[in-house]
Protein backbone atom coordinates (compact mmCIF):
# COMPACT_ATOMS: atom_id res chain seq x y z
CA UNK A 1 0.00 0.00 0.00
CA UNK A 2 2.54 2.52 0.76
CA UNK A 3 4.22 1.88 -2.82
CA UNK A 4 1.13 2.81 -4.12
CA UNK A 5 1.08 6.42 -3.06
CA UNK A 6 2.50 8.99 -4.65
CA UNK A 7 2.42 12.12 -3.28
CA UNK A 8 2.65 12.60 0.49
CA UNK A 9 3.12 15.52 2.75
CA UNK A 10 4.94 15.70 5.83
CA UNK A 11 3.06 18.81 7.87
CA UNK A 12 3.78 19.40 11.93
CA UNK A 13 4.23 22.56 14.00
CA UNK A 14 8.14 24.49 14.15
CA UNK A 15 10.29 22.00 15.15
CA UNK A 16 8.67 19.13 15.50
CA UNK A 17 11.33 17.18 12.98
CA UNK A 18 9.21 16.37 10.24
CA UNK A 19 11.94 18.14 7.43
CA UNK A 20 14.71 16.41 8.24
CA UNK A 21 12.07 13.00 8.72
CA UNK A 22 10.21 13.88 4.92
CA UNK A 23 13.88 13.92 3.81
CA UNK A 24 15.12 10.40 5.10
CA UNK A 25 11.48 9.09 4.15
CA UNK A 26 12.15 10.32 0.82
CA UNK A 27 15.52 8.63 0.27
CA UNK A 28 14.02 5.10 1.63
CA UNK A 29 11.10 5.46 -0.94
CA UNK A 30 13.84 6.91 -4.16
CA UNK A 31 11.36 9.64 -3.81
CA UNK A 32 11.73 13.55 -5.23
CA UNK A 33 12.10 15.96 -1.81
CA UNK A 34 10.39 19.01 -2.41
CA UNK A 35 8.79 21.59 0.19
CA UNK A 36 6.61 24.83 0.61
CA UNK A 37 6.80 27.82 0.70
CA UNK A 38 9.61 26.81 -2.13
CA UNK A 39 12.59 29.02 -3.33
CA UNK A 40 14.42 26.65 -5.84
CA UNK A 41 13.69 29.58 -8.43
CA UNK A 42 14.57 33.04 -7.80
CA UNK A 43 10.73 33.99 -8.57
CA UNK A 44 9.79 31.17 -5.33
CA UNK A 45 12.83 32.88 -3.28
CA UNK A 46 11.32 36.21 -3.66
CA UNK A 47 8.06 34.86 -2.71
CA UNK A 48 9.04 33.21 0.14
CA UNK A 49 10.95 36.04 1.86
CA UNK A 50 8.23 38.60 1.22
CA UNK A 51 5.76 36.05 2.61
CA UNK A 52 7.86 35.56 5.57
CA UNK A 53 9.58 38.24 6.57
CA UNK A 54 8.75 40.71 9.52
CA UNK A 55 8.32 43.74 7.69
CA UNK A 56 5.48 45.67 9.21
CA UNK A 57 5.11 47.22 5.66
CA UNK A 58 3.63 43.99 4.35
CA UNK A 59 -0.16 43.62 5.05
CA UNK A 60 -1.47 40.42 5.92
CA UNK A 61 -2.99 39.99 2.82
CA UNK A 62 -0.31 40.34 0.94
CA UNK A 63 1.16 37.68 2.58
CA UNK A 64 -0.92 35.41 1.75
CA UNK A 65 -1.20 36.62 -1.98
CA UNK A 66 2.79 35.83 -1.84
CA UNK A 67 2.37 31.93 0.12
CA UNK A 68 -0.56 31.43 -2.62
CA UNK A 69 1.66 32.31 -5.72
CA UNK A 70 4.59 30.39 -4.23
CA UNK A 71 2.53 27.48 -3.94
CA UNK A 72 0.84 27.72 -7.67
CA UNK A 73 4.46 28.19 -9.32
CA UNK A 74 5.75 25.03 -7.68
CA UNK A 75 3.29 22.93 -7.58
CA UNK A 76 3.49 23.63 -11.66
CA UNK A 77 7.00 23.67 -12.26
CA UNK A 78 8.14 20.79 -10.05
CA UNK A 79 5.04 19.06 -8.50
CA UNK A 80 2.66 18.01 -11.37
CA UNK A 81 5.26 17.02 -13.56
CA UNK A 82 6.50 14.77 -11.99
CA UNK A 83 3.29 13.16 -10.81
CA UNK A 84 2.12 13.15 -14.02
CA UNK A 85 5.11 11.22 -14.40
CA UNK A 86 4.23 8.47 -12.08
CA UNK A 87 6.82 9.24 -9.79
CA UNK A 88 6.65 9.58 -6.07
CA UNK A 89 7.15 13.34 -4.76
CA UNK A 90 7.14 13.69 -0.41
CA UNK A 91 6.75 17.33 0.30
CA UNK A 92 7.60 18.83 3.40
CA UNK A 93 4.58 21.31 3.94
CA UNK A 94 1.06 21.23 1.98
CA UNK A 95 -2.03 22.88 1.63
CA UNK A 96 -2.66 22.22 5.50
CA UNK A 97 0.27 24.34 6.51
CA UNK A 98 -1.04 27.34 4.17
CA UNK A 99 -4.44 27.03 5.73
CA UNK A 100 -3.24 26.95 9.27
CA UNK A 101 -0.84 29.80 8.83
CA UNK A 102 -3.72 31.92 7.10
CA UNK A 103 -6.07 30.75 10.14
CA UNK A 104 -3.61 32.72 12.43
CA UNK A 105 -5.00 36.10 11.27
CA UNK A 106 -6.11 36.16 7.47
CA UNK A 107 -8.68 33.45 6.53
CA UNK A 108 -10.70 31.15 7.68
CA UNK A 109 -10.27 27.40 6.18
CA UNK A 110 -13.34 27.75 4.23
CA UNK A 111 -12.21 31.15 2.95
CA UNK A 112 -8.73 29.82 2.27
CA UNK A 113 -10.17 26.55 0.52
CA UNK A 114 -12.43 28.56 -1.57
CA UNK A 115 -9.55 30.98 -2.70
CA UNK A 116 -7.07 28.35 -2.95
CA UNK A 117 -9.40 26.29 -5.60
CA UNK A 118 -10.59 29.98 -7.55
CA UNK A 119 -6.44 29.69 -8.28
CA UNK A 120 -6.75 26.14 -9.71
CA UNK A 121 -4.42 24.97 -6.45
CA UNK A 122 -6.34 21.61 -6.28
CA UNK A 123 -3.77 19.10 -6.57
CA UNK A 124 -3.77 17.41 -2.90
CA UNK A 125 -1.62 14.86 -1.30
CA UNK A 126 -2.61 11.54 -1.18
CA UNK A 127 -1.54 11.18 2.56
CA UNK A 128 -0.80 13.98 4.91
CA UNK A 129 1.87 12.47 7.85
CA UNK A 130 0.99 14.89 10.64
CA UNK A 131 4.15 14.83 12.95
CA UNK A 132 4.32 15.61 16.76
CA UNK A 133 7.45 15.47 18.96
CA UNK A 134 8.03 15.70 22.65
CA UNK A 135 10.53 18.47 22.35
CA UNK A 136 11.14 21.32 19.71
CA UNK A 137 14.08 22.07 17.95
CA UNK A 138 13.69 25.03 16.67
CA UNK A 139 15.89 27.04 13.39
CA UNK A 140 16.10 30.56 14.16
CA UNK A 141 19.96 30.48 13.99
CA UNK A 142 19.55 28.52 10.76
CA UNK A 143 21.44 30.85 7.96
CA UNK A 144 19.40 32.88 5.76
CA UNK A 145 16.24 32.53 8.21
CA UNK A 146 17.26 34.71 10.90
CA UNK A 147 14.41 37.08 9.83
CA UNK A 148 11.96 33.98 9.42
CA UNK A 149 8.48 35.31 11.41
CA UNK A 150 7.80 31.67 12.53
CA UNK A 151 11.14 30.43 13.05
CA UNK A 152 11.62 33.11 15.37
CA UNK A 153 7.70 32.64 16.59
CA UNK A 154 7.09 32.80 20.49
CA UNK A 155 5.81 30.13 22.53
CA UNK A 156 2.08 31.65 22.56
CA UNK A 157 2.03 31.28 18.67
CA UNK A 158 3.74 27.99 18.68
CA UNK A 159 0.99 26.24 20.95
CA UNK A 160 -1.40 28.28 18.99
CA UNK A 161 -0.13 26.98 15.73
CA UNK A 162 -0.73 23.77 17.29
CA UNK A 163 -4.75 24.29 18.49
CA UNK A 164 -5.23 25.48 14.97
CA UNK A 165 -3.84 21.88 13.03
CA UNK A 166 -5.61 20.23 15.07
CA UNK A 167 -9.31 22.07 14.01
CA UNK A 168 -7.68 22.06 10.22
CA UNK A 169 -7.18 18.32 10.37
CA UNK A 170 -11.24 17.84 11.46
CA UNK A 171 -11.63 20.49 8.38
CA UNK A 172 -9.76 18.38 6.04
CA UNK A 173 -11.52 15.13 6.97
CA UNK A 174 -14.72 16.90 6.54
CA UNK A 175 -14.49 18.69 3.62
CA UNK A 176 -15.74 17.40 0.56
CA UNK A 177 -13.00 17.54 -1.83
CA UNK A 178 -10.49 17.10 0.67
CA UNK A 179 -11.96 14.11 2.73
CA UNK A 180 -10.64 11.67 0.81
CA UNK A 181 -6.62 12.55 2.44
CA UNK A 182 -5.83 9.79 4.90
CA UNK A 183 -4.02 11.63 7.33
CA UNK A 184 -1.31 9.80 9.47
CA UNK A 185 -0.52 11.22 12.96
CA UNK A 186 3.22 10.08 13.99
CA UNK A 187 5.18 10.81 17.28
CA UNK A 188 8.63 12.14 16.47
CA UNK A 189 10.87 11.11 19.06
CA UNK A 190 13.83 13.16 19.47
CA UNK A 191 15.30 10.67 21.87
CA UNK A 192 15.48 8.51 18.97
CA UNK A 193 17.69 8.14 15.96
CA UNK A 194 16.30 9.42 12.49
CA UNK A 195 16.97 5.93 11.13
CA UNK A 196 14.63 4.69 14.14
CA UNK A 197 12.06 7.06 13.77
CA UNK A 198 11.63 6.34 10.01
CA UNK A 199 11.62 2.35 10.81
CA UNK A 200 8.56 2.92 13.25
CA UNK A 201 6.91 5.56 10.68
CA UNK A 202 7.54 2.70 8.16
CA UNK A 203 5.70 0.36 10.86
CA UNK A 204 3.00 2.85 11.30
CA UNK A 205 1.81 3.61 7.67
CA UNK A 206 1.69 -0.14 6.70
CA UNK A 207 -0.32 -0.71 9.50
CA UNK A 208 -2.91 2.25 9.28
CA UNK A 209 -2.89 2.55 5.67
CA UNK A 210 -3.83 -1.18 5.62
CA UNK A 211 -6.65 -0.79 8.12
CA UNK A 212 -8.14 2.09 6.39
CA UNK A 213 -7.58 0.32 2.91
CA UNK A 214 -9.71 -2.21 4.86
CA UNK A 215 -12.32 -0.43 6.17
CA UNK A 216 -12.61 1.42 2.98
CA UNK A 217 -13.82 -2.14 1.17
CA UNK A 218 -15.96 -2.87 3.46
CA UNK A 219 -17.94 0.19 3.34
Amino acid sequence: MVNKIRYWAFEGNEGTGKTVLSKAFAKQCHATWTYEPNAETEELKTLRELALNQSKNITKYAREMCLLANRSIHHNIHVKPILDSLETVISDRSLLSGMVYSNLETYSFKEWMELSVSLRLNTFPDVIVYCTSNKRKMCNTKKGREDDMYDNASLETINKIDTIYAEALDFIQEHKITKHIKIIKFHNDFNSSVEDNLTRLIDVLKEDLEEKENKDEES
